[in-house]
């Protein structure tokens, strides 16, 4: 269903300022019938259950919608589960709550300053190039300067002189290439010798977060962040996958009780080691609902008993199913060797897995192993080659890099990445994010104006997205938040 009520044009940008700021909200266009739909109902039933979205976004449409009925029914409750199955579903209806008005609060925070910094700055913007479609704001413009940062260091160029030793390849790095080719002529021979060897045991990696999903989706998948956002929410909605908008890695008891029944029977009990990840929370990680691995998955589609389902869900749930089970499963006895590598007037030491003792997790989520020669070896297969010192953005680094800055949230970041590609700030290569001309002109424009600039910095989102997640835990006055929010944009 989505929002059904939006920020008004009254007052500022929708928001009345004579002493507390009020928003004034409208209906959407298009949502009319919802709402007489809604109400209609309500005027048949005892009890309203309210089950939106276990986020913030989620809490605002459910606070409006019990705004918007409460004339109607005097028994409205707000149901929360994160999973669509029937154990969740009634156990949210015997456990209701009322709205978390601090999560309603933390909304109206985003959607005010998203409202206030985008419509003045795009509205400067406009008049300045005299076009239309121009936008900016405080989360897509501060991830528009790190493409443009990323594009131009990547124009910088490192030479190596690669060397396969067996299944190895090994990178010698240099900064200027006549001293690259000097190496790479001179180079006949090399000496890899061990340093050090022990066994240690390798844990899984966590169960899957929303920026670890859009990440690995696309590197492993090549699904773009918008068609992942997608694929999660209709296997979400069709009771195959937990809420997909979360930066938890938490596991509930439910989740363990799934994993344990699955490693048990598929590998042996010994093969179960129980992990909550993180404390207890609201939200949990991105995990099966069912203990139903991908063949499976595949048998119930091929046979009809999953309809609505492609084959591209299919491979994401394989990814989510795998890496959730491994979360749960021992740790790998692993070997691991470090080696010294000389060549000529190059040394580096390094470090890989060579074998696997003892199975654990990579029985279901394998991992690679090396295995280093030891010796003086002659250089037969050696090449030399130019790269960037740094790569292009791809889809998932940019995301990884949103999640370790704290830009945007797990809602914002599919839509994020799609507003500057829709926008043509930013445009796709195979794979690589590059700006346009369109993109670094307006972002070079909004840095020059010093008046400007500060709203639409990594700096400023950093800091308001914190003051957000402190309103959430009602830690922070979000009435005070928005007056000095306000005080400052009217600078402008």
């Amino acid at each position: 269903m989505g929002h059904v009520l939006d920020l008004s044009t009254q007052g500022f940008h929708g928001v009345l300022t004579n002493g507390e700021l009020v928003p004034v909200y409208e209906i959407l266009e298009g949502k009319e019938s919802v709402i007489k739909s809604l109400r209609l109902v309500s005027e048949e039933v005892e009890e309203i259950f309210i089950a939106t979205d276990p986020d913030v976004e989620g809490e605002k449409i459910g606070w409006d919608i019990l705004l918007l009925l409460s004339p109607f029914s005097k028994k409205i409750k707000r149901a929360e589960f994160h999973e669509v199955t029937k154990r969740a579903f009634l156990k949210a209806i015997e456990n209701p709550r009322e709205i978390d008005e601090n999560l309603v609060k933390a909304q109206l925070v985003r959607r005010i300053s998203d409202r206030w910094v985008g419509f003045e700055i795009s509205q400067l913007l406009q008049r300045s190039f005299k076009h239309s479609k121009l936008s900016a704001g405080r989360v897509q413009t501060p991830v528009l300067g790190w493409i443009i940062e990323r594009f131009n260091e990547h124009k910088e160029k490192i030479y190596l002189v690669l060397v396969k030793v067996g299944e190895v390849l090994i990178e010698i790095p240099f900064e200027k290439e006549s001293t690259a080719e000097k190496f790479f002529h001179s180079l006949k021979y090399l000496t890899i010798e061990p340093i050090e060897e022990k066994i240690i045991e390798k844990a899984p990696p966590p169960p899957y977060t929303t920026n670890a999903i859009l990440k690995d989706s696309w590197n492993l998948l090549k699904f773009s962040p918008q068609k992942t956002m997608q694929l999660l929410q209709e296997l979400f909605e069709r009771g195959m996958i937990t809420y997909h908008r979360t930066d938890s890695t938490r596991v509930s008891s439910l989740g363990l009780k799934l994993a344990e029944e699955y490693i048990t029977s598929e590998f042996g009990g010994s093969f179960y080691h129980p992990r909550r990840w993180s404390g207890e929370g609201a939200h949990e990680c991105i995990r099966p609902t069912r203990n139903l691995d991908t063949e499976e998955i595949k048998s119930m589609f091929i046979s009809g008993r999953i309809k609505d389902i492609t084959r591209d869900h299919i491979k994401l749930y394989d990814i989510i199913f795998r890496r959730f089970i491994a979360s749960q499963m021992k740790e790998s006895k692993v070997l691991v060797k470090k080696v010294l590598i000389s060549a000529l007037d190059f040394k580096k030491e390094v470090e890989g897995i060579e074998k696997i003792i003892e199975d654990g997790f990579n029985l279901i989520f394998p991992f690679k192993t090396v295995s280093y020669p030891v010796g003086k070896i002659c250089v037969e297969d050696k090449r030399m080659v130019s790269k960037p010192k740094v790569p292009l953005f791809t889809y998932g680094s940019l995301i990884e890099e949103m999640k370790n800055k704290g830009i945007g949230r797990p809602s914002t970041y599919a839509i994020t990445v799609s507003k500057l590609l829709e926008r043509r700030y930013v445009k796709e290569v195979n794979g690589y994010l590059l700006p346009t001309r369109l993109g670094m002109l307006v972002h070079n424009y909004l840095q020059s104006q010093e008046n400007i600039s500060k709203f639409v910095s990594e700096e400023f989102t950093r800091v308001l997205e914190e003051k957000m997640d402190r309103v959430e835990r009602g830690e922070e006055d979000y009435q005070q938040i928005l007056k000095n929010l306000y005080r400052e944009i009217k600078k402008i």
